[in-house]
């Protein structure tokens, strides 16, 4: 079957070197390899990248021309709308759905929470969780897990694995932020300068707390002389 310009591949290369490079790089962050075909076609997809807040315009042929180049090729080549064995690397849950105004399956999107250094997930959400807990350990990034209940939420903040320690100063105002939050401070726990717990956290409020956290957190990375703030690799 003859397939038109704009369904074909090739016209990838009608997009400028810095296009080409932003549609490969969104197609590698929100898809990875299946063994089942994945529903929505590349057609559908490509919607998906423009909707994306940097996302811009992209014929079909594009789009199928930048999976190529990403690693995934198609079930059926001979096909004009292609399909393929991959799966979203970032299921979106109920209310992060709700939020967008989308109620369908498969809708693709980066991961919106890594720039603002904190992962919210739902309880039940293992792979996120688990896949968020080694990219931390893996790239040396502190972690922030907020895990979200329908109303009420747990926030965790762990320094380690970014090798550093919260400083005196830090402490202080973490606690005054959790003191804010829970007065009989039962729901809160800061350890070791180092690990920092906070529950029942109402929901429409994670948002800012988790920014704060990152906000004093980052702060530390600066240091300050005769602070318990302090790194915690090997010399």
């Amino acid at each position: 079957m003859k397939v038109d310009y704009g369904n074909s591949p090739e016209c990838l290369n009608d997009l400028s070197a810095e296009q080409q490079a932003d549609l490969i790089g969104w197609i590698r962050d929100v898809l990875i390899p299946a063994r089942r075909v994945y529903s929505p076609n590349s057609y559908i997809m490509k919607h998906d990248f423009e909707r994306e807040p940097k996302g811009f315009y992209v014929t079909n042929g594009m789009f199928k021309g930048a999976m190529l180049a990403a690693g995934f090729p198609p079930v059926n080549p001979r096909e004009v709308n292609w399909r393929f064995r991959v799966e979203p690397s970032w299921e979106l849950n109920a209310w992060e759905k709700r939020g967008l105004g989308t109620y369908t399956r498969g809708r693709l999107m980066r991961n919106r929470w890594r720039e603002r250094g904190y992962v919210v997930a739902m309880r039940n959400q293992w792979r996120r969780i688990t896949e968020y807990d080694t990219a931390c350990q893996r790239e040396g990034r502190m972690k922030l897990l907020v895990l979200r209940g329908a109303r009420l939420a747990e926030i965790i903040l762990d320094t380690y694995p970014a090798g550093f320690r919260l400083t005196d100063a830090a402490v202080l105002d973490m606690a005054a932020l959790f003191d804010k939050l829970s007065p009989s401070g039962r729901n809160w726990s800061i350890t070791n300068n180092c690990l920092a717990v906070i529950r029942r956290v109402p929901a429409w409020r994670i948002e800012e707390v988790a920014a704060a956290l990152v906000k004093i957190a980052q702060g530390c990375l600066v240091g300050a002389a005769g602070d318990s703030g302090a790194s915690m690799k090997p010399t």
